[in-house]
């Protein structure tokens, strides 16, 4: 665990679910955004917006986010941070909106999706690696929903005049390269969504068949098709945003054809597990479908849908669900605790997530939420080991977790048998007072 001073010691979601997934995790600030010259921003100027903008996340931790900007000579920028340490790499002063959202991050490559102009491609200083202009030899005019793989090859989905193409684009010894994996007018689809290329160069997205319906297909490395799942007898409809792990895994949201429930899936091609469901936990049912979920080579599985209060974060693995994150939590920020979620009244009410998230395959979620004064932070949730003395669940160990504990142990609570011997003895307290010393992980 990090031990930057803004990482919270750990947070406690057991009580929230199951056993299986990760159930301590440690929350770490990138950045914050603040447009109130009253409240100082987080590795950000003043007058900045990080609202309804997309996360991106590296193997390592970085993180990377477009910003709006209200400088007088930059309109929009790029913030690039790992271990809460970070800032503007790199910005632009436009009349219009500059960058696309969905912005993508690996290896230390960022790729920014240019409205109606191309993509660049720079590093985590903001230099300039690789322009990749509209045409090439598939004559692309537009891209959509960029991935970046580890050696910098692009996977979008390219318009076309009428038709489109799912596209990988790159530069092999200086000459650009483009490889067409699916197409809009062979007779197979009538309709391309944005789809997710990996490192393997398999690419998976949702489609519409020619022949009707709906289906999620994975295509292999040199032409081969793999159809994750169909509408039909299971499903009558997908999400149209899915997620590719780096080994080939998928997760996708899709709404059940027997009782209209949406569920969160994730599956190899051969086989389906089923990550969460509406009604698990608390989740409201049609919230699964605003936002895709994520998934990494583990085979763990993130999401953001809304509970009876307002929007909120779960992790999955398929043997167990909890919620990380909630309206009203408590996380560590510069400016000391803080809580999660801003109530924006009227008919927006109260909301806790902004944008999209990410995972890698570290197993850590890269998230931007609201918090209560206001403004916007996006924090690197790393699942951690076992905090046993943090009774409470709140990820400080102080009095009262003790008095958590006294109580446990005079009730007899299974929790307090810290000894594990059946018995509620010296021993127990014992062991409750080391681990209490010892601190978390």
């Amino acid at each position: 665990m990090s031990t930057h001073p803004l990482a919270v010691a750990v947070a406690c979601a057991a009580a929230h679910g199951y056993a299986a997934p990760p159930a301590h995790w440690a929350f770490e600030l990138q950045c914050r955004s603040s447009l109130d010259p009253n409240t100082p921003a987080f590795n950000l100027p003043i007058g900045s917006s990080l609202s309804s903008q997309y996360v991106a996340l590296d193997d390592d931790g970085g993180v990377a986010i477009r910003v709006v900007l209200g400088l007088p000579n930059a309109t929009e920028g790029v913030f690039y941070g790992r271990h809460g340490s970070g800032g503007l790499v790199h910005t632009v002063n436009s009349s219009e909106p500059y960058y696309s959202t969905g912005i993508a991050l690996r290896h230390g490559r960022i790729a920014l999706p240019i409205f109606f102009s191309g993509v660049e491609v720079r590093d985590t200083s903001g230099a300039l690696v690789q322009y990749f202009a509209p045409g090439g030899p598939e004559g692309v005019t537009g891209f959509s929903s960029v991935s970046i793989t580890s050696d910098a090859a692009l996977g979008y989905r390219g318009d076309f005049g009428s038709a489109q193409k799912n596209i990988i684009d790159q530069y092999v010894s200086g000459v650009r390269t483009q490889t067409q994996v699916a197409n809009t007018y062979d007779g197979l689809y009538s309709y391309l969504f944005s789809p997710r290329l990996n490192d393997a160069r398999q690419m998976a997205g949702k489609v519409f068949p020619q022949a009707g319906g709906q289906a999620i297909i994975r295509w292999e490395p040199g032409g081969a098709r793999t159809t994750i799942a169909q509408t039909g007898a299971v499903y009558n409809a997908f999400v149209n945003s899915i997620a590719l792990a780096e080994n080939g895994l998928v997760a996708f949201s899709g709404r059940r054809t027997a009782d209209s429930r949406w569920q969160v899936m994730r599956a190899d091609g051969a086989s389906e597990t089923r990550i969460a469901q509406g009604g698990d936990l608390g989740i409201v049912d049609s919230s699964i479908a605003n936002f895709p979920p994520v998934v990494n080579s583990g085979g763990l599985v993130a999401l953001r849908a809304s509970d009876a209060v307002s929007t909120a974060l779960w992790v999955g693995d398929g043997d167990g669900l909890i919620k990380i994150v909630e309206y009203g939590q408590v996380v560590q920020t510069d400016l000391g605790p803080l809580t999660f979620g801003f109530d924006f009244g009227g008919g927006t009410g109260k909301q806790v997530m902004s944008g999209v998230i990410a995972i890698n395959d570290a197993g850590q979620v890269a998230f931007a939420a609201f918090l209560h004064n206001g403004t916007i932070g996006v924090f690197v949730a790393t699942p951690v080991e076992d905090c046993t003395p943090d009774f409470t669940g709140d990820g400080v160990l102080d009095f009262f977790d003790v008095q958590e504990f006294l109580g446990a142990f005079a009730a007899h609570d299974p929790r307090a048998d810290l000894a594990t011997d059946g018995l509620f003895d010296f021993f127990d307290v014992q062991a409750f007072l080391q681990a209490f010393a010892a601190g978390c992980p």
